[in-house]
């Protein structure tokens, strides 16, 4: 928890609330006290992705029910905000321990989607003297790269995960952008003049009661195979090491097996998933 976490709550929600088209707050009562809370939000598609215009729903970390009846009653209300508001999918969060809320979420016909994976930063972790930092030349072979991942993405869950026509270009700019930026390391495995994996170890973000510092984000990360990904695996946990970071997180479709087992090796365990409603 961060150390001025209700007033940080507070701030977001006041932030949330004066924007009743984007974003809402359920609560639920019983006897005049409340029992429970839900946040859900409209969130547009990244960039590389297509949802036909339309934005993404997303039942957020917020969704806390003292009492048992109250949680079906709060995911009813959010779900309406997201089909009155024209949402092309939605997606609640759960973390992988709380079984009750993920029971409740496969009953209503959610799947999982999207693992959020974590290990504590290993600080002794091998360093692969071929990885080294990106550079503009390599970021052909990162648009390569990226296009394999989108492609098994788009077959993990193709509603979610469809190409924007313009993914490549758009990610080629976004990632000349990240050469810029000082709070992330951009990595690559270098191969033949040009690039057999990369990734990009960078912040990551938490809801805003929780201390975000400590926390490492691996979400691009592509290789051509998968030794060069544990290769960068590693590089990535020394980046993190050197930026501060005690613990790193991986973003792995739930559907891609190969991924989730290459970062199962790597020590990681899921923390939170995203499941996504099938209509």
């Amino acid at each position: 928890m961060h150390v001025e976490a209700e007033g940080r709550v507070q701030i977001a929600l006041e932030r949330d609330l004066a924007t009743p088209e984007r974003r809402a707050w359920f609560l639920a009562e019983a006897g005049g006290e409340a029992v429970g809370a839900v946040e859900v939000g409209l969130n547009p598609a990244p960039p590389v992705y297509e949802l036909g215009g339309q934005p993404a729903g997303l039942v957020g970390e917020t969704f806390y029910a003292r009492v048992p009846d109250a949680s079906p009653a709060l995911l009813d209300a959010a779900e309406a905000f997201v089909r009155e508001h024209g949402a092309a999918v939605t997606v609640a969060t759960c973390p992988a321990q709380d079984t009750r809320r993920l029971a409740l979420l496969q009953e209503r016909g959610y799947c999982p989607l999207t693992l959020w994976m974590i290990k504590a930063v290993n600080t002794r972790a091998d360093f692969s003297p071929a990885i080294r930092p990106a550079a503009e030349t390599d970021l052909s072979s990162l648009v390569r790269l990226n296009r394999q991942a989108q492609e098994e993405k788009r077959r993990a869950n193709a509603r979610f995960w469809t190409p924007h026509p313009d993914a490549p270009a758009r990610f080629e700019g976004w990632m000349r952008h990240s050469l810029t930026l000082a709070d992330r390391e951009l990595l690559v495995s270098p191969a033949n003049g040009g690039a057999r994996g990369f990734a990009v170890a960078q912040p990551a973000g938490l809801p805003p009661a929780h201390d975000a510092a400590g926390l490492g984000l691996l979400d691009d990360l592509a290789a051509d195979d998968w030794a060069t990904f544990a290769d960068l695996l590693n590089a990535a946990q020394i980046a993190f090491a050197r930026q501060g970071r005690t613990t790193v997180q991986a973003v792995c479709p739930a559907d891609w097996p190969e991924r989730r087992e290459a970062l199962e090796a790597a020590g990681f365990r899921t923390a939170n998933l995203w499941l996504i409603l099938e209509e």
